[in-house]
């Protein structure tokens, strides 16, 4: 009886603890032997349920309440009986209201205890999923670092934010390839002393490379004096081929005013490049700890030509580039080049200087003509 959950009733001894009373005591359940006793009793005879259960089941005759309180709020209460009448003394009353304050303590600190187990639960939970996070978070700056081996950062970080690497596997695209070397550097190279060579490379490779970064493009491979970008892959761009012309304008004013230095240390360096436009296949090379993006064609090979026919200042560019930058830039056409590897002559220009728009053309401009080989 007692196990069933009820509210309590009017005279019971929960109702009159509820109510406020911190202290309830019946001398007789079954006769109103004082005026403290008329509610219990009454409530007996009135057939309710939990105090007959009392007194019939329990032989419970005489009964106490002590409420177990914290500041204003019940928390519950101590319900003592005797089979006989018998009222309780005030030291037995002291008895149970010291055992109630130790109650009220005790249940406060299972709270306590409780609240902890839950917070350190909760933490817990907190730190499986920051371990979670900064794993996921160390694999993603992973992936951007192995990507920007050969992408502009800006790219990398897009392609990790999409969680998305398949545009890495390998496929045909259209692309823009740009070449470009020193004039003279193998013979540097055999004269100067090994740190001198250093100094060199890591003032040109910081001279040139954030170009690479700067137009957006794709490094294929930076090795000594030569470098490879190519555009439109892995993310297309609109203007691919602007973007190889303009880069490679720029790298070739930050590579002339660095040669200008080291010619006056009798270091005689050139910079030529070459850039063509076609279709090749591309994707990932190598193995799990080192890897790299490469494209394969004609249109590498090409582009590669082109710069080792490149006279110092030169840039050689295909006609489909020619025809694409004829706004952005000011060309001389030199004719038709035979270019080692390649069966059919390759009509060929040089960029010489960019234009603003009111130097745009709509036709190409020709500074000068040679004569076509027959």
């Amino acid at each position: 009886m007692l196990r069933e959950p009820s509210r309590p009733q009017p005279g019971t001894l929960t109702w009159r603890i509820a109510r406020g009373e911190n202290i309830v005591s019946s001398a007789d359940l079954l006769e109103a032997v004082s005026t403290a006793d008329l509610l219990e009793a009454e409530a007996y005879r009135n057939g309710i349920a939990r105090v007959r259960a009392l007194v019939d089941f329990g032989g419970a005759r005489s009964h106490i309440g002590i409420a177990l309180r914290k500041d204003d709020a019940v928390l519950g209460h101590l319900s003592i009986y005797r089979q006989e009448v018998r009222p309780f003394t005030d030291k037995e009353i002291a008895l149970l209201q010291n055992f109630a304050a130790q109650a009220v303590i005790a249940m406060e600190n299972a709270r306590l205890l409780s609240e902890l187990r839950q917070r350190t639960d909760q933490v817990a939970e907190m730190n499986r999923g920051l371990e979670a996070r900064v794993a996921e978070q160390v694999e993603e700056l992973g992936r951007v670092g192995r990507l920007k081996r050969f992408l502009a950062p800006q790219l990398a970080e897009l392609i990790v934010s999409q969680g998305d690497e398949k545009i890495l596997e390998s496929h045909r695209r259209e692309i823009v390839v740009v070449f470009c070397d020193l004039r003279g550097y193998t013979a540097f190279t055999e004269t100067a002393e090994p740190e001198e060579v250093l100094d060199f490379q890591r003032e040109y490779h910081g001279a040139l490379g954030p170009l690479v970064t700067e137009f957006e493009g794709t490094l294929d491979h930076f090795a000594g004096d030569g470098i490879m970008v190519f555009f439109n892959d892995p993310v297309p761009c609109p203007d691919p081929a602007e973007r190889a012309v303009k880069m490679a304008m720029a790298m070739r004013e930050a590579a002339g005013k660095l040669i200008a230095v080291w010619r006056r240390h009798g270091c005689e360096l050139g910079f030529g490049a070459g850039i063509a436009q076609g279709y090749a296949t591309l994707g990932q090379i190598g193995f799990s700890d080192r890897s790299g993006y490469t494209a394969i064609g004609t249109v590498c090979n090409l582009a590669a030509r082109l710069c080792a026919e490149a006279k110092d200042g030169q840039i050689l560019v295909s006609s489909r580039i020619a025809e694409a930058v004829e706004a952005v830039a000011r060309l001389e056409d030199l004719g038709n080049l035979e270019v080692r590897g390649l069966r059919r002559p390759v009509a060929t220009f040089n960029v010489v200087q960019s234009t603003n728009a009111a130097d745009a053309r709509p036709n190409l401009t020709v500074v000068a003509r040679e004569p076509r080989p027959n």
